[in-house]
């Protein structure tokens, strides 16, 4: 616990299990450490920056060595635990986990790098993977990558660290080589995404086939929520990207369907408002209130639509397009409780595309 920012009960390997939790109440009566925020069901605590430095300047090395082992092995229990609940069930509140825990998670990587363990290092990047990009620390995951060479890897460590280098066809071939077509399917999406930005339709089609046969091959066997529900929001960027806007909202709403049918914690409206933030940043501004209107569109499994995440981005699209009274109006929207209506928030989002479209010269 010396060298982690905050920990959890969960974190304490289980055979100190009883005095590290005894040790963890004498901190929090003496105040050295504090209650950090909770995520799900998970109580964390912190310990306060002085008191952490002070500890890791006295632990012997041997110590030292000792608690980073036991970082390391949590960690890597705990990204399996959180990938296969993020893959399997779209489970977003592991994804708030990964990001309340990243830096101690970051700190477990180190050590199975710094120790030779490559495999189990790449493992773990390969399960944190898909939650550093989905909250925006892509630069992040990429940096952990470098750690790690490729002719130090196993071929399935291999394919895991191409894949967190964003995808390719090379991952895809590598991963349905060892017959991991879990693996095969991701790195077909992430490599079709690429091919998208190089307008290579043809090829990202080719790309998102192959990894929907995958898909179904592998939800045979185990539901692999996270491909099901990408699969059509790839194809729902493609065909934005030709032009067809019809067909990119029929295929988002595939989309959210999916993800309803087979119970997953998915919203596609979260993840189309991640994807407009990512067309602004582009300066596809018109791309991006399409997204945006979209979201607003489609269903969502549990009724409740991410109104605050939409009205954020949507702000920062009208503030490109020079619009200051809509985006004074979006910064309100999210939040205001309770939020404006749907069909209020459907006129505005129409306003949104048709204002996008004249300054784009769309019109």
């Amino acid at each position: 616990m010396a060298t982690a920012a905050a920990v959890s009960v969960d974190a304490i390997p289980a055979p100190d299990a009883a005095d590290g939790v005894g040790a963890l109440a004498e901190l929090i009566e003496h105040s050295l450490v504090t209650r950090d925020d909770d995520t799900g069901t998970v109580t964390r605590y912190r310990m306060l920056e002085p008191v952490r430095r002070h500890a890791v300047e006295t632990l012997e090395p041997v110590d030292r060595e000792h608690v980073r082992r036991g970082v390391a092995r949590w960690a890597l229990r705990a990204g399996r635990e959180h990938g296969v609940a993020i893959r399997g069930r779209g489970d977003m509140t592991a994804v708030e986990q990964v990001e309340a825990d990243r830096h101690v998670l970051r700190l477990g990587f180190d050590h199975l790098a710094d120790t030779g363990r490559y495999d189990d290092a790449a493992e773990l990047l390969w399960s944190l993977w898909l939650p550093l990009w989905m909250t925006g620390h892509t630069h992040e995951g990429l940096a952990w990558t470098n750690r790690l060479y490729e002719d130090d890897l196993s071929g399935q460590g291999r394919a895991r660290w191409l894949v967190a280098r964003a995808g390719s066809e090379r991952a895809m071939r590598l991963a349905e080589r060892i017959d991991d077509a879990s693996l095969a399917a991701e790195a077909a999406i992430f490599a079709s995404a690429a091919a998208l930005r190089l307008e290579d339709f043809d090829g990202s089609r080719t790309l998102l086939a192959r990894a929907e046969a995958l898909m179904r091959k592998r939800l045979d066997v185990e539901r692999d929520v996270w491909a099901a529900v990408h699969v059509p929001i790839g194809q729902g960027d493609g065909a934005l990207l030709r032009g067809d806007r019809a067909a990119a909202a029929r295929h988002w709403r595939v989309a959210a369907d999916t993800a309803r049918k087979l119970d997953s914690e998915f919203s596609v409206p979260a993840i189309l408002a991640e994807c407009a933030r990512a067309a602004r940043g582009e300066g596809r501004l018109d791309d991006a209130a399409v997204m945006l209107a979209a979201a607003e569109l489609v269903p969502e499994g549990d009724g409740h639509k991410p109104r605050a995440h939409l009205a954020g981005v949507a702000a920062a699209v009208a503030a490109d397009l020079g619009d200051v009274a809509s985006a004074r109006w979006w910064e309100r929207a999210g939040d205001t409780e309770p939020a404006p209506d749907s069909d209020e928030f459907g006129a505005r989002f129409r306003e949104l595309v048709r204002r996008a479209d004249t300054v784009t010269g769309r019109d």
